[in-house]
């Protein structure tokens, strides 16, 4: 089924240097839920000890001020993402207050409701109103309950040299209007949506609730376990399901967005942030008291607000809109945002996880990739679906190519279309330092283990969370126990003191930063958020 991929690795690896991907970077994001003593979400404000949510790099806030957004800086390899990672556990931790801790896995417990999920504060520059705002929108648009999911995103970027070499292997001459480089991200952009479905098959770690995320009334096909928690028998990653990130059915709205080629991907996102959507508008973009509820009235308030697996990145200058600087120079990285914060592992991943997940990655980069129809969009999307919701039911097939096809039949042939790639990795050590250092040529180790959990469901952790509820008796029992046991896990490892010093040293520089651009501000909100989206103003030309 992927006999190209396989024959291109061979051909690629045969007599490539061991430096070919060194240059490569790994950086992981995860979000993780600060909570009290019973379990509940943290109503503190964002610990002063961790610095400014607005400023610092590393340790900021997500949607709600107890979402903690924990980032790593561009790794060399992803066990030296996974210590980094690790390394901010251990700052953040013993820096809460009143005994708090982490939630370790991506589907809330105990809520009370939207307003026991405090809209995230950032001070009083405009960039801090503007971020405040942008999530009371969310809130507004989407209810405050989804944006208390938590999740990992792994972003990763090729070697500059490695993209002459894709042009090479996949016979690419038309560089009109974008770089190779661009054309790359985009071409791996669409693979990776086309077998979005294995991140959470392989690494699903949400097939059950606690029965507060569900509204008071609401229906759902959920099995019971008893009146706290709600489960799919089969399921990998509600997360990722109907229940998960998605828009409301009852507000009606078209968010198509083309993945046929980056221009009109870049033309729809620009058509969404400056198109206004009724509903919207009769919400109004400020509350009774005047205050701001929302950015705009448009489709997307910005382009962040599109909900997607996979998202093309470039860094904006200050100022910038995102969108506009992907226009300007292009595709600077990937995000791949479907990956559950693991319950079993202390920092919420395992280093197998992430050497997979790169694996993924040189797939998509190697794979052909013709473009994405609407309908193919809307296959790929019910594939991910069916997976969360049902992904462990025997003989369950997805659709690929207009066909149906049994998910253990295409699992296997991705991952075995991988074991060159794996052995070229382990065998030029391009990641000589596992996290644990008991990981023996680690790629190929992750890939037959991958490849374990397609022949025997049960080994995914998806399964052993729904194993275990009985024994502990409730989501929120499992969850509390092993996010505690994490907590003391954390604190006993060995600690890296460098990069305690600089996340140290980035809470005094981050409070600085808050403060000076608040010293900084001039006129008023109105006209710093009028300037801001004045940039859509100009035609939106990509050719």
């Amino acid at each position: 089924m992927y006999r190209e991929v396989s024959q291109r690795a061979k051909a690629l690896f045969s007599d490539a240097d061991s430096d070919l991907f060194s240059g490569r970077r790994v950086g992981l994001e995860k979000e993780t839920l600060r909570i009290d003593v019973n379990g509940k979400i943290a109503q503190t404000d964002h610990p002063v000890a961790l610095g400014s949510a607005l400023c610092n790099a590393q340790i900021t806030t997500d949607f709600s001020e107890a979402l903690l957004e924990m980032v790593t800086p561009p790794c060399a390899s992803v066990s030296q993402a996974l210590d980094n990672m690790v390394g901010i556990h251990q700052f953040i931790l013993p820096r809460l207050e009143d005994s708090q801790g982490l939630w370790n896995t991506s589907m809330p417990c105990v809520l009370d409701g939207d307003d026991s999920i405090r809209v995230g504060r950032y001070g009083s520059s405009h960039n801090g109103i503007m971020k405040h705002v942008y999530r009371r929108g969310l809130g507004l648009r989407y209810g405050r309950r989804m944006q208390a999911i938590a999740g990992i995103h792994f972003n990763y970027s090729m070697p500059e040299k490695s993209w002459p070499l894709w042009q090479q292997l996949h016979k690419h001459t038309d560089t009109a209007n974008h770089s190779a480089q661009t054309h790359g991200y985009f071409h791996m952009t669409r693979n990776l949506m086309r077998i979005g479905w294995l991140v959470p098959y392989l690494f699903g770690a949400s097939p059950a609730i606690c029965q507060t995320f569900l509204p008071s009334g609401a229906d759902s096909d959920l099995a019971t376990l008893n009146k706290h928690t709600r489960f799919a028998p089969f399921g990998t990653s509600l997360r990722m399901g109907e229940i998960g990130y998605r828009y409301k059915e009852d507000a009606p709205i078209d968010l198509t967005v083309r993945h046929d080629n980056f221009d009109n991907y870049l033309k729809d996102i620009y058509s969404h942030v400056s198109t206004v959507h009724k509903a919207y508008e009769l919400a109004g973009v400020q509350d009774d008291a005047g205050l701001y509820q929302q950015l705009n009235a448009n489709k997307l308030q910005i382009e962040n607000e599109f909900y997607s697996s996979v998202r093309p990145k470039q860094i904006p200058d200050k100022g910038e809109m995102p969108l506009l600087a992907l226009k300007r120079t292009g595709i600077r990285y990937l995000e791949l945002r479907s990956v559950d914060v693991n319950l079993y592992d202390p920092a919420g991943m395992h280093i197998e996880q992430l050497a997979m997940l790169e694996l993924l990655m040189l797939f998509a980069w190697l794979n052909d990739s013709p473009p994405l129809t609407p309908e193919d969009m809307d296959v790929n999307k019910r594939n991910v679906q069916t997976v969360a919701h049902r992904g462990r039911e025997p003989g369950l097939t997805l659709t690929r190519d207009n066909q149906t096809v049994k998910l253990s039949d295409w699992g296997n042939a991705i991952l075995e279309s991988l074991a060159p790639i794996a052995h070229w990795m382990d065998k030029n050590g391009m990641d000589k330092n596992a996290a644990d250092g008991s990981i023996e040529n680690l790629y190929q180790t992750s890939l037959q283990n991958q490849i374990a959990k397609i022949q025997d469901p049960a080994l995914t952790p998806s399964a052993r969370i729904v194993d275990e509820l009985d024994s502990h008796g409730s989501f929120f029992k499992l969850a509390m126990s092993v996010s505690a046991s994490h907590k003391d896990v954390l604190l006993k490892m060995p600690v890296d003191t460098d990069l305690q010093a600089t996340l140290a040293k980035s809470v005094g520089d981050s409070i600085a930063a808050q403060r000076s651009l608040e010293s900084a501000c001039e006129g008023g909100f109105d006209d710093f958020l009028a300037n801001y989206f004045s940039q859509l103003n100009e035609p939106f030309v990509t050719s």
